[in-house]
């Protein structure tokens, strides 16, 4: 078992979230709708396997979005193509290592903040690891300009689909906040910038961390030097740009219901009564600004099999990288599915809502900093998807609906992706880590800068919005 530090803290931070359900009661809605702590309900060992098969029904989509990705570099890598895009990249950023990286960072929090995009663009962090360590970075550092950056940009994101989405129905579309997020991502960018000029060195001679090729996707493959490269570039730009017209929430974020218009002319559209596009594409497509990781995991997997097609790669060759991409994706698959198992502890048990009511009943009436603790808290063991359900909906019914959901929910947005920084059962961290075979402890040294800047800006702009 590879990373096995890392399989270690995993293991006892789900152990630890087990163990409390044996000490902390639940906590129940009573009739006239206030919290009221009830007993202890323990996770049994029953339970225990119960929720272990629950894992991969309840959470398929992520799962099945890194089965889809394993299954695109391992294909591709049949081709040589990233190698070589790999190799020209490298030669044309020669003596602009730096501002290459920083640039890369700044684009990558940026789209993160104007798209809501967060996990879908962990696709893109085995080519880019390539490109990165080819250059001579390190890993760790390599990563957090990738990893870190979409957290950051997530911190500031004008708008994070996943928690806006349980409350879409109570408040009008648009940006919230915006002045204060945007505040946020600029900071964000800067605070990225200054770590990576000042730590992101070149690595040389004995320094320098040996490449595993095979993990990167870029083995050289025999009689393959040169290899077209227009195919994979199209094939890595109509996926970013699908993820972005696809992902991207246009009515609720920016107000636009332009492909909203188009979704259904398209559907409604007849050629001599025949729904000529509706049966073409299917009845259970969705409109642009809807997808789901579910969307993109087709989008890839069409990708794969036209690249296949162009580099006309064989097809045992195409078994073969089918497999070789799921075996190697194959920790980093497990380490996400089970990540999930502390919210289904915390939520199951209802020791999650314990949790919250304790720490906001500390302070009389909406404190930022107790609200700031559940969320973070919250964040570190709660699915994304849940969050609002389980932390905010909780904390609001303590505060009685005194503070507006919005502003909750941006609080809320802020922490986990600090949260997502560091806890060890944080989906983007056990992607990078678990993957590329890095120690939770050298990532804990070297984030823990950008964590404590960018907690410092986070309170202080959360402290500005509420006094004025």
């Amino acid at each position: 078992m590879k990373n096995k530090k890392l399989w270690i803290v995993f293991l006892i931070t789900i152990g630890v979230v087990f163990l409390l359900t044996w000490i902390i009661p639940s906590t129940i809605t009573n009739e006239s709708g206030a919290l009221v702590v009830d007993k202890i309900n323990p996770v049994g060992i029953w339970d225990l396997f119960y929720y272990l098969s629950l894992q991969l029904a309840w959470f398929f989509p992520t799962t099945l979005f890194l089965i889809f990705t394993a299954i695109f570099y391992g294909v591709v890598n049949k081709t040589g193509a990233l190698r070589y895009l790999t190799e020209k990249i490298t030669s044309l950023i020669k003596n602009k290592e730096k501002i290459f990286v920083i640039l890369l960072a700044t684009f990558i929090i940026m789209l993160t903040s104007l798209t809501g995009i967060s996990y879908a663009l962990m696709f893109f962090v085995p080519f880019l690891m390539a490109v990165l360590l080819s250059i001579g970075f390190s890993k760790v550092v390599s990563l957090i300009s990738i990893i870190g950056s979409i957290l950051l940009g997530y911190i500031g994101t004008f708008y994070a689909t996943s928690l806006y989405l349980v409350i879409a129905s109570y408040v009008e579309p648009g940006i919230t906040y915006g002045i204060y997020k945007l505040v946020l991502v600029i900071l964000g960018i800067l605070v990225m910038g200054l770590y990576l000029y000042f730590c992101a060195k070149i690595l040389k001679g004995k320094e320098k961390e040996e490449i595993d090729e095979s993990i990167l996707f870029i083995e050289k493959i025999p009689g393959k030097k040169k290899v077209k490269l227009w195919p994979i570039i199209t094939a890595l730009s109509v996926i970013l740009g699908m993820f972005i017209l696809g992902l991207t929430p246009w009515v609720e974020m920016y107000k636009l219901d332009i492909f909203t218009n188009f979704y259904n002319f398209l559907i409604e559209f007849e050629l001599f009564g025949f729904p000529i596009f509706k049966s073409i594409l299917g009845v259970t497509t969705p409109e642009l600004g809807t997808w789901s990781l579910t969307e993109t995991s087709i989008l890839i997997a069409i990708v794969t099999f036209v690249m296949a097609l162009i580099y006309k790669v064989k097809w045992d060759e195409v078994y073969d990288g089918i497999v070789s991409g799921i075996k190697k994706f194959l920790p980093t698959i497990l380490f996400v599915t089970l990540a999930s198992m502390t919210f289904t502890f915390l939520s199951q048990t209802g020791i999650l809502t314990t949790i919250v009511n304790f720490i906001m009943g500390l302070t009389n009436g909406f404190n930022l900093f107790t609200y700031s603790l559940v969320s973070f808290l919250g964040a570190a063991f709660v699915n994304e998807t849940y969050i609002t359900n389980y932390v905010t909906g909780a904390a609001n019914t303590v505060l009685q609906g005194s503070i507006e959901i919005p502003l909750l929910v941006f609080i809320q947005q802020t922490m986990f992706g600090l949260a997502m920084l560091i806890t060890p059962v944080s989906i983007y961290l056990l992607t990078g880590l678990a993957y590329f075979e890095i120690e939770y402890s050298k990532w804990l040294k070297n984030i823990w800068k950008i964590l404590l800047a960018m907690f410092i800006v986070v309170m202080i702009t959360l402290y500005i919005l509420m006094l004025l």
